[in-house]
Parts: structure tokens; sequence; C-alpha cells
């Protein structure tokens, strides 16, 4: 199954923003556009092809209908223990078959603007939420971020997350591939908040040693 992180999920609005990148070509932007400057593409094109935004629920949706209850329930209650380990991000995860065209990153890209994950609607530089959209069909999936975390999470940490899940889901299905790069993401975000706290530390004591 093919892996791909999306960067800078957030609707185009004025104003500085971390570079990112188009979810069609990958050609990097410097800053927010209605489309895409090589390959045209845009939310409103997106529209056309996706259509309505599909019912989908805060932390899993299973538009597939693949997977068993059980494995729902477990998926479930490893995102939520996410979000309490990380109260300000909210992991949300979409199973879904892709039949009318478009690829798993442009349908992570456009769910991520276009559905609403939370009950209030975060701007570009508080959007801390994350999103993998998984498409059988296509045997492919994507990550998106949200601006927020683009400065705080390196591309290749959700990299590294996506190679998890594409890992374990060759072994042992897309539940354990799920579960496999929320785990992933968890531990990486633990030691880049310790990495944090460490720079930080120390220059509150390079500055106190120059009073």
């Amino acid at each position: 199954m093919r892996a791909r992180v999306i960067r800078g999920a957030a609707s185009p609005i004025q104003g500085e923003s971390p570079p990112m990148k188009c979810p069609s070509c990958a050609t990097p932007l410097d800053a927010p556009a209605p489309r895409c400057p090589h390959c045209k593409l845009s939310l409103h094109k997106l529209d056309s092809v996706f259509g309505m935004v599909p019912a989908h629920s805060r932390f899993f949706t299973d538009r597939s209908g693949t997977l068993a209850l059980d494995e729902i329930k477990r998926i479930r209650t490893q995102l939520r223990l996410f979000h309490q380990k990380f109260p300000q991000a909210l992991l949300s995860v979409v199973v879904t078959e892709l039949a009318g065209g478009g690829s798993a990153a442009e349908f992570a890209f456009w769910m991520a603007n276009r559905a609403r994950f939370t009950s209030a609607e975060k701007t570009r530089g508080d959007n801390f939420n994350l999103l993998l959209a998984i498409d059988l069909t296509g045997r492919a999936a994507a990550l998106t971020t949200g601006y927020g975390l683009e400065k705080h999470v390196p591309e290749e940490a959700l990299q590294n997350a996506l190679n998890e899940f594409a890992r374990a889901q060759r072994e042992h299905g897309v539940a354990a591939g799920i579960k496999a790069c929320i785990a992933s993401l968890v531990r990486q975000l633990r030691e880049l908040a310790d990495e944090t706290k460490g720079e930080e530390l120390q220059e509150a004591q390079t500055g106190s040693d120059s009073w």
C-alpha cells in the first residue's frame, strides 16, 4: 500500500505560513493559493471529484464497512488515548473506497479542509489536527497535518508513521496498520516534546549564566 505525507491542510487565507505541497503533484508552494500554479488543482475542483462531504465521526470512520466492530472499538480507544496525551491535537482516521477518481492524498487534503472533525473551526496557525486517510480501492494512504503542527513535527516523523502503517498493514491488515501508525506518532511526538523541553531548559540556563 502506497503512503504519502501531505503538509499544510487548511483553507487558503491571507498571511504568512510555512511551506506546503500540492496534494496532487507535490509541487512546493511558498504560500497558500486558491489553486496549484503547476497542476491547477483547487478545493473547488476536488469538490467536483468527491461531491458532498461524507458522514464522519470525530475519531474514526470506516466508509468501506470492512473492519470488524471489535477492531473499530480498539482503534477508537487508541485515538482517544492519543488525544488525552496530546490535548491540542486531534488525530482522525478515515477508511474509504474511492471509486470516482481522485487519490488518497487529494481526498485527505479535501477532507481536512471541508469536513469538521472538531466542534470549533480552527484557522491555520491554531490547527494542530492530523488526518490519516486510507483508500482501500487504490491501496494507498495519506497523512495530512494542520499548519500549527508544521513547525513542531518534521515531515520525516510523519513519513515514519506512514511507513509503520504500511509495514503492519502488509503483514496483518488495515486495522494493525492503523494501530501501528498511531503508536509511532505517539512515540515520536513524545520524543520531539522531550527535545523541545531540553532545548528550552538549555536556553534558560544559558540566559541565567549571562547575568
